[in-house]
């Protein structure tokens, strides 16, 4: 019993991962270069992105982006032409959440019995987080003003065939 509360005593106390910007992994694809050409690879494969995610005080609600930022990577594009490499350069197109909140989400009723506090006057059981921390200037150059996001459903992928559900395959890749 002795150890059991030293574990304890030592195990530090878990905090709430709150809803705000976070860096994620989102992968490079073909289709963000050229859409009827599938005779290339792209470097690097993966990029950071900044994207909300977290928690919320209640299942009614979902942390999305408010604010938007589109940002601009050039990527090495490689395709094989008579069994040699031609190197060139290609540039992507990235969304960057800028500024998350809780709102109710999409798949909950309607209903007017929930309300969330706008004023900061009012007693907010989640109050909007602190703005996001910027990442090392190199990496993160903003090339468009933020705009606001209409409150929707922020575009995440869940698996690589949602990625590419829009794709367009030539005649010889469709199943």
């Amino acid at each position: 019993m002795k150890r059991m509360s030293m574990i304890l005593f030592q195990a530090p106390l878990a905090q709430q991962a709150g809803c705000k910007v976070r860096i994620e992994v989102m992968e490079v694809t073909r289709s963000m270069v050229d859409r009827r050409n599938a005779n290339f690879v792209l470097w690097p494969s993966c990029v950071e992105v900044q994207r909300c995610s977290g928690c919320c005080n209640s299942r009614l609600l979902q942390c999305i982006p408010i604010v938007t930022s589109i940002r601009y990577l050039q990527v090495m594009k490689i395709q094989y032409i008579n069994k040699s490499p031609q190197y060139d350069k290609a540039i992507i197109s990235v969304e960057d959440h800028v500024t998350c909140r809780c709102q109710l989400s999409s798949s909950s009723s309607s209903s007017s019995t929930v309300s969330i506090p706008r004023s900061p006057s009012q007693s907010n059981p989640n109050p909007l987080p602190s703005p996001p921390q910027k990442p090392p200037p190199s990496s993160y150059v903003p090339v468009s003003p933020p705009r606001p996001v209409h409150p929707a459903l922020p575009r995440t992928h869940s698996s690589k065939a949602d990625l590419h559900r829009h794709d367009d395959l030539k005649h010889n890749h469709q199943p």
